[in-house]
């Protein structure tokens, strides 16, 4: 009797142990609060954001995300972010709390910066019935615009941007396009250009060359309407050369581009030397490519084919300052192929002899006029 006491009394004790234990783990544990709304995923610009709980206890929310503030008014939790000026995404812990004794814990997410904007360095545009143009754009932000010009129109498309410009009558212009994101301190800026009417050549001044060992020049020159053309079809390069002027024609035969060309063997001036007149002549220098030699102007080119003749047109560099450059002569044929070198040589006016010529006078490698 007294061991089956013993065994129930240990029995017992047992049974206490366990029910303890049961106890503390019920009460060491907080219940789940029930969130219904979480919209805490942030795109990089930033904004508002809710978290949203079943309850109608008093809730707290806490943060340790200095990008975060959180505001509470009744069973929702106001998030806000500030914007995200990194390229990497962020994320950081919410913790709500009711008065209940309940919790929740949500992650907030926000994205990096995505900066993708495809844009040309500069767009061109005709005088008139232009097509738009477009800056794509995948980026997650939105840029500031700044617009230079009140003829040139920017317009925010799912693609991206579009440009659009006025109609313009006048000469060539030029204006940009600014799009930033002060927050990264990104800036792109985009050089719009648009021809007119009428072209600058009044603004040119400049014209830059090399010669055939590759060495580089600068001359200050001038262009102005050739007064003895009644169709203003003409113009003159004053300062290339020191004999005379560099005469520039309209090519109304081409229709696929704005080309002037100078005529083959065209003649700036003429040099005196020993009593004897030698007439500078100029022409685009080519090789044969079958023999290769090259072909320099003499007193029988003065009367050559258009084959030979320079040929400009107008051009924009990346920023979309007009210029205008030399051409490849497509009249070429196939025997010939040219490097762009236009040759000006002085010549006895009356005989072709080589030994009537004098030496090479001028040597024009990609010959252009700007206005810088």
């Amino acid at each position: 009797m007294k061991k089956i006491l013993s065994f129930l009394l240990l029995l017992a004790g047992v049974t206490t142990f366990t029910s303890c234990s049961d106890n503390d783990a019920t009460y060491s544990a907080t219940d789940p609060l029930s969130i219904t709304l979480a919209d805490v995923l942030f795109g990089a610009g930033g904004g508002d954001g809710s978290i949203v709980a079943n309850t109608t206890a008093t809730l707290t929310a806490t943060t340790n995300a200095d990008w975060l503030s959180l505001a509470v008014n009744g069973n929702t939790v106001t998030v806000t972010s500030q914007p995200n000026t990194s390229l990497e995404a962020r994320s950081a812990k919410i913790v709500v709390t009711a008065s209940d004794g309940t919790t929740a814990n949500v992650i907030a997410t926000q994205h990096g910066l995505l900066l993708a904007l495809n844009a040309r360095t500069s767009y061109l545009f005709s005088s008139n019935g232009n097509e738009p143009g477009i800056i794509y754009d995948k980026s997650n932000v939105d840029f500031e615009q700044v617009v230079s010009d009140d003829w040139i129109h920017l317009e925010k498309t799912e693609e991206g941007y579009a440009i659009t410009v006025d109609d313009n009558t006048g000469e060539y212009r030029h204006g940009t396009i600014r799009l930033s994101f002060p927050a990264s301190d990104f800036t792109q800026v985009i050089n719009i250009g648009q021809w007119g009417d009428t072209f600058p050549f009044a603004g040119l001044n400049t014209a830059t060359y090399e010669d055939a060992e590759g060495n580089s020049y600068t001359k200050t020159v001038s262009v102005v309407a050739d007064e003895t053309d009644a169709e203003g079809d003409s113009y003159l390069v004053k300062g290339l050369m020191d004999e005379g002027d560099l005469l520039l024609t309209l090519n109304t035969r081409n229709t696929d581009a704005v080309e002037y060309y100078v005529s083959a063997g065209y003649s700036p001036g003429t040099l005196i030397e020993d009593g004897t007149t030698y007439t500078l002549r100029c022409l685009l220098s080519v090789y044969n490519v079958n023999t290769g030699s090259r072909y320099y102007p003499t007193q029988v080119t003065t009367v050559a084919t258009s084959a030979y003749r320079m040929a400009f047109e107008w051009m924009t560099d990346e920023d979309a300052n007009p210029s205008f450059n030399f051409v490849r002569n497509d009249a070429l044929s196939a025997t010939y192929t040219t490097d762009g070198i236009i040759v000006c040589k002085f010549t006895n006016t009356n005989t072709a002899a080589a030994a009537a010529r004098k030496g090479i006078a001028y040597e024009f490698l990609n010959l252009k006029i700007t206005s810088k």
